[in-house]
């Protein structure tokens, strides 16, 4: 059932990626064109994210010792889209976040990180159209197909009521204060989630993510999420 509630929830993508008037197949527009705009192709960096943002880049610039840091590679599912590599370190931070249960806010410890993650070839129009703050009429059109899909697998025995429920919740939840801004003289165009606090640069026909937490304050983890990026479109 894991799976069929990922593909309710990946329908809000397709939902908001086509909503209104802007019902065009993007992704195969992307692949039409991808050998026209790309430098390098993501399949090269398969396994290898390591090599795009190292060790010795994650030291420089958190300013910590490469020799403490802690390598996380995750590849857990088949498509590399997916895969992430992160470099962490114990600080002795800590964070706080909502108790699931009681709803109240608790501290929890917290390590120091850089991460890289969804490497993948994109066009720069399909870029600029995934990543904009969604308007009223996109949310609406993403709301209504994504009760209309649930409905349809429910009918389907594809899942219960009560994982439909759950499904449309969480895409709901991602809607939610969903905006991000543009930053100016990273790649070729980039953009901050503000949201979830992440970066996400477009270069080269190339797009990829980092995230930064080495501090509580956002502004010095988004400083190191584009001097990070910096160093990555270098690299490509």
């Amino acid at each position: 059932m894991k799976t069929s509630l990922l593909s309710v929830l990946s329908l809000f993508l397709f939902a908001f990626t086509c909503s209104g008037d802007k019902k065009e197949n993007l992704e195969s527009q992307a692949n039409e064109t991808i050998d026209e705009v790309v430098g390098k192709s993501a399949d090269e960096f398969n396994g290898k994210l390591d090599q795009l943002l190292t060790l010795e880049m994650a030291s420089e610039i958190s300013g910590y010792v490469a020799t403490e840091a802690e390598k996380d590679y995750n590849q857990v599912l088949k498509s590399p889209v997916t895969h992430l590599v992160s470099y962490q370190w114990e600080k002795g931070r800590n964070q706080q976040i909502k108790n699931p249960i009681n709803g109240k806010m608790m501290d929890i410890p917290a390590k120091d990180f850089i991460q890289l993650s969804w490497v993948k070839n994109t066009t720069l129009k399909e870029f600029k159209f995934n990543y904009h703050t969604p308007t009223a009429e996109e949310l609406a059109n993403a709301d209504k197909a994504i009760n209309d899909k649930a409905n349809e697998m429910k009918q389907q025995g594809k899942v219960d009521a009560s994982q439909a429920e759950m499904a449309k919740g969480m895409a709901s939840e991602m809607a939610k204060g969903l905006s991000f801004d543009e930053i100016k003289g990273v790649g070729e165009y980039a953009v901050w989630n503000n949201k979830h606090k992440e970066l996400i640069v477009f270069y080269k026909g190339i797009q990829f993510q980092i995230t930064a937490e080495l501090s509580d304050d956002e502004k010095i983890n988004k400083q190191k999420s584009i001097e990070t990026a910096k160093l990555i479109s270098n690299k490509l």
